[in-house]
């Protein structure tokens, strides 16, 4: 099947663990592996493949680390790995490797933070990653984000003050850093967001006239 370039077997019952066969598909842009109940360590042969670009594996019973193997996938578009109970920290390399990533979800993938520098992925639209287990840190390094439209940091354990970085993002419309310490005032302005979620921090001082002078949700 090597010619094999989609599959789909989202919302079923299937059980055991990712088939290693899948990595000799070497046509395969598309693997879609979510809703389910697969379980154990993902196979590091997946990092084989070289034409990959969806891969969605949430909502199963993952675990183990994310393989280094990974490294490789560099033609990876969208990633999706939310509700599973993975261990270790989010891999540096999916900010730096992939360079073509567009779209990445771990909403309660089970990894733990800092979340790194997000600075090589410049071709990301869609930013979410929320519930992370670990320590407090800082706002991870925001740059040359020009296509981004949706920045969702959820219950990362972020700490510290709101970076200027945030106003260097054209196109941004949602932005959701709820149920973080983030502290300090609102120094910030982003006049074009269009949805604003900052619920469960411990900001101070006056709420900023440029939300005032707009209708949006916090």
């Amino acid at each position: 099947m090597q010619q094999l370039v989609q599959i789909s077997l989202l919302g079923n019952r299937l059980t055991g663990l990712i088939p290693e066969e899948l990595a000799n598909m070497s046509s395969l842009t598309s693997l879609v592996l979510e809703h389910n109940s697969f379980s154990g360590n993902l196979p590091a042969a997946l990092g084989n493949l070289p034409k990959i670009e969806r891969l969605f594996l949430n909502s199963n019973n993952f675990t183990g680390e994310l393989p280094e193997t990974f490294a490789r996938l560099t033609t990876l578009k969208i990633f999706r790995i939310g509700d599973n109970n993975f261990t270790g920290k989010i891999p540096s390399f999916i900010f730096q490797n992939w360079t073509n990533l567009k779209e990445i979800r771990t909403v309660a993938s089970g990894l733990s933070g800092p979340i790194p520098d997000i600075g090589s992925s410049g071709n990301l639209e869609f930013l979410m990653i929320t519930d992370l287990n670990g320590v407090e840190s800082t706002f991870p390094r925001l740059s040359n984000l020009s296509k981004l439209e949706y920045l969702i940091l959820r219950s990362c354990n972020l700490i510290g003050k709101l970076p200027t970085s945030l106003e260097n993002m054209p196109k941004l419309e949602t932005l959701d850093l709820s149920f973080n310490k983030l502290s300090g005032e609102i120094k910030i302005s982003l006049p074009d967001v269009k949805q604003l979620f900052l619920t469960g921090n411990i900001f101070a001082g006056a709420v900023p006239q440029w939300i005032l002078n707009t209708n949006r949700k916090m």
